[in-house]
């Protein structure tokens, strides 16, 4: 299938053309971006044509597929464009900006028999993946509680990229988007009810969620939280997962690990241990026990897009609804809308 992209920035190289490039059958033939230097760039560095419009792109290069990897407030519009032309649409999350753009960009689709996927990579990653797996096995029993927690030292007014500095009561949006996907992921199913609460830290006068607390509560009795605290003087934790099961509880650390344990320490077994994964790892406890399940490659953003890229494209082909499809992402969207919802009035948000 032919690809094209709309914006050849850093989403694009980093993460997208390295998906094509690695699905048998999928060929990149270029994409269009408002920036002169960054088209410019592009054709150097890539060989590809680059183009001022989607009109432009879709006459001289003639794609079937369109990937989205522009700033987030621009994918609806782009979405629609694509789909009126009779493209099927891979986007780079988050999704859109509201639950109602996702309702219009849906309509788009089914009434021209299009397909939209977002780009949730996290799903395809293998730690995460590995976790996935485990959920419901009669190893791991099914699911009871999961929380996923992100540590780093970057307040959202200090972002070095200005389209997100642009946004900083909006981290659970852009950022933590990837964590609830994962969340709903796992627990295949939408909450009951969501209560959150947020913070700018101390300094009150800031209109930012730097700090974001989010409890789903699930119809059978699960329950799921998320951490998000992005003034943390600590070493960065970019995903940190536990999900505990009836009989294991189920670990995944996302960003690198190197650790060399000598000795004793309370509730892991005495020894020695070496963890090595600099792109992640995922494992497994029961009791003092532990196996590792398994561990990511260091190019895993790249990696875990085109794994899903390959999915989704798949069923492209087939006209089918791909995973993590636009549907679905409107679920995510859903969730985040009910967390700031309740964070403003302070009452679960019931779905």
């Amino acid at each position: 299938m032919r690809i094209g992209f709309a914006g050849v920035g850093w989403a694009a190289r980093g993460f997208h053309l390295p998906a094509v490039k690695a699905v048998p059958g999928a060929e990149a033939v270029g994409g269009f971006d408002s920036s002169a230097e960054q088209r410019e760039s592009w054709t150097r560095e890539t060989g590809l044509p680059a183009f001022t419009s989607l009109d432009e792109l879709l006459e001289q290069a003639k794609p079937e597929v369109l990937v989205v990897a522009t700033p987030p407030d621009s994918h609806a519009q782009l979405c629609l464009d694509a789909i009126a032309a009779g493209l099927d649409v891979f986007c780079e999350k988050p999704f859109v900006a509201t639950v109602d753009e996702a309702d219009r960009v849906l309509a788009a689709a089914a009434s021209a028999s299009r397909q939209v996927a977002v780009n949730h990579e996290f799903r395809e990653k293998p730690i995460f993946k590995a976790v996935k797996e485990q959920i419901g096995t009669p190893d791991a029993g099914r699911l009871v509680f999961t929380q996923i927690w992100q540590l780093m030292n970057l307040a959202p007014w200090d972002e070095p990229v200005s389209w997100r500095a642009a946004m900083p009561n909006r981290t659970l949006f852009e950022g933590g988007v990837h964590l609830v996907d994962l969340l709903l992921h796992l627990h295949e199913a939408m909450p009951a009810g969501v209560y959150a609460r947020h913070s700018s830290g101390l300094d009150q006068t800031r209109n930012a969620d730097a700090i974001h607390l989010v409890t789903l509560d699930f119809p059978d009795g699960r329950l799921a939280q998320i951490t998000i605290d992005r003034l943390c003087p600590a070493g960065t934790r970019y995903v940190e997962l536990r999900a505990d099961c009836e009989h294991v509880s189920l670990r995944a650390s996302h960003g690198g690990r190197a650790n060399l344990r000598i000795g004793a320490k309370r509730a892991q077994k005495t020894g020695i241990r070496l963890e090595y994964a600099p792109g992640g790892m995922a494992w497994l406890e029961r009791g003092l026990d532990r196996k590792v399940l398994a561990r990511n490659p260091r190019d895993d953003g790249a990696y875990g897009t085109g794994k899903l890229l390959a999915l989704v494209l798949e069923a492209f082909r087939e006209g089918r609804e791909p995973p993590s499809s636009a549907r679905e992402a409107r679920d995510v969207l859903r969730v985040i809308e009910a967390a700031y919802r309740s964070a403003e009035t302070g009452e679960r948000v019931r779905l």
